[in-house]
């Protein structure tokens, strides 16, 4: 349930219709709010002399801050709309995700609209009756909505100031790269050494294996998409139901069409299986699986590597030729592999309160795999580049200085040797040939160091 309750979360976060939807509802408890104290205030013939105004002032003032602000509402979302039309052309479609969510078009727009319907709200309120009679002036209403109104102003200030630094490529950069940050810390949490019983933990998966009976159940996707996110926790309580183990045979990220094995759940020899069982076992396993249109990074680390790997490439293209934007990405994926690199795996059985192996991942996103899918791509279209060639190679021993792993150090190492083999065939040019050279020499000195370590 957790899991699912994220992943909305991040549907929420992304959209343009959250945000504004809990203003305006806000904006009518307000209504209510300052109508109420209106009519206290009128009721013990009390006089604000601060906010004192007349019944035609009021409706004037209100009228013209709700036709204004709906107004700046619709240049607000035509203003968003291209720059997200921008930022897919220059950066790829997959990136709006990430400009909508760090946007604030979407506060803007709800402040608009909020303010908009607070001052209608409070406009038919105002009463003026004849010969004096039945005269209801909302005093304190038309100054909140005033006051409301230059906020909006300042509003509008503030957001022209966000699309100009917003559609700039570091910054975009940089979103991308605090979202693969908090992937990393998300789902690689502990530092190696810091899990005393880790190799135990390896150890004892095939001593699972060895113990599962032959009675099993497969469970195939009801739905044809990308696995956005797995709920572990209730996998566990499944397991526990069952009195089994639940192997998962995706992770997140992966496509699936529907009849494709997802699990299998393990039951122990004595149990019949039954049609019906089968039946709610598939349901329960296809409803704790999210499967959706597309990669979110909430539990896929891969994904928020590509997307500075899109950004990367995209600029290496012969229609953009950016090659400083290139080797931005490179740098932060350079910082966030080297991060990356010093976590422990996490553990591949899930266990249940009372230590009992419940859950078998045997696919699951670790470093090396991480490390082709950021470099390799980048390393194909940029190696006829220089600079960038010798950014990659300065990322490669940044990560190297962290790494601690022989399979780690391996994968460094043929990441490198690619390169070389792609620049060198590339080039010709003696200078760029030999500074090439000497930088993939101190990497390949780093190491040999770590593996003789």
């Amino acid at each position: 349930m957790r899991a699912r309750l994220a992943n909305l979360w991040d549907s929420f976060r992304s959209s343009f219709w959250f945000v504004p939807s809990i203003m305006s509802l806000f904006a009518i408890a307000l209504a209510m709010g300052t109508c109420q104290l209106d009519e206290m205030i009128a009721s013990s013939n009390r006089e604000l002399s601060w906010f004192s105004t007349t019944a035609e002032a009021a409706r004037s003032t209100l009228s013209s801050v709700a036709g204004a602000t709906i107004a700046l509402a619709g240049v607000v979302f035509s203003i968003t709309v291209l720059t997200l039309s921008i930022a897919s052309s220059q950066f790829g479609s997959r990136l709006v995700r990430n400009v909508m969510s760090d946007s604030i078009a979407d506060l803007v727009i709800g402040q608009y609209v909020g303010t908009s319907l607070y001052c209608m709200l409070v406009l038919q309120t105002v009463r003026e009756g004849k010969n004096g009679t039945d005269v209801f002036t909302p005093q304190l209403g038309t100054a909140v909505g005033l006051i409301l109104g230059l906020i909006c102003m300042g509003m509008l200030i503030l957001f022209i100031h966000h699309v100009a630094t917003a559609i700039q490529a570091p910054t975009i950069v940089t979103a991308v790269a605090r979202d693969l940050d908090l992937a990393v810390d998300r789902l690689f949490p502990e530092r190696i050494g810091e899990r005393p019983d880790e190799e135990e933990a390896k150890l004892s998966i095939e001593d699972l294996r060895a113990e599962l009976s032959d009675n099993n159940i497969t469970v195939a996707s009801q739905a044809e998409g990308y696995i956005e996110g797995i709920d572990g926790e209730s996998l566990v309580s499944l397991a526990c139901e069952a009195e089994g183990v639940v192997e998962l045979l995706c992770k997140p990220g992966d496509f699936v069409t529907r009849e494709k094995l997802l699990a299998r759940i393990w039951l122990p020899r004595d149990t019949e299986k039954t049609e019906d069982m089968t039946t709610s076992y598939t349901n329960s396993v296809n409803r704790v699986i999210i499967v959706g249109p597309r990669r979110t990074p909430r539990q896929d680390v891969g994904y928020a590597a590509r997307e500075l790997v899109e950004i990367a490439l995209r600029a290496l293209s012969p229609g953009i030729n950016d090659p400083f934007t290139a080797m931005s990405c490179v740098d932060r994926l350079g910082g966030a592999l080297g991060r990356l690199v010093e976590r422990s795996v996490p553990v591949r059985i899930r266990r249940d309160d009372d230590s009992v192996a419940r859950v078998l991942i045997t696919e699951a996103d670790d470093f090396p795999e991480v490390l082709i899918q950021s470099f390799g791509q980048i390393r194909e279209y940029g190696a006829s580049s220089t600079a960038v060639s010798l950014t990659i190679l300065k990322a490669l021993t940044e990560i190297t200085n962290h790494a601690s792993r022989p399979d780690d150090i391996h994968a460094i190492r043929g990441e490198a040797e690619a390169l070389q083999t792609a620049y060198v065939d590339q080039h010709i040019v003696k200078q760029d040939l030999e500074t090439f050279r000497s930088k993939y020499r101190q990497l390949s000195e780093i190491l040999d160091q770590d593996k003789q370590s």
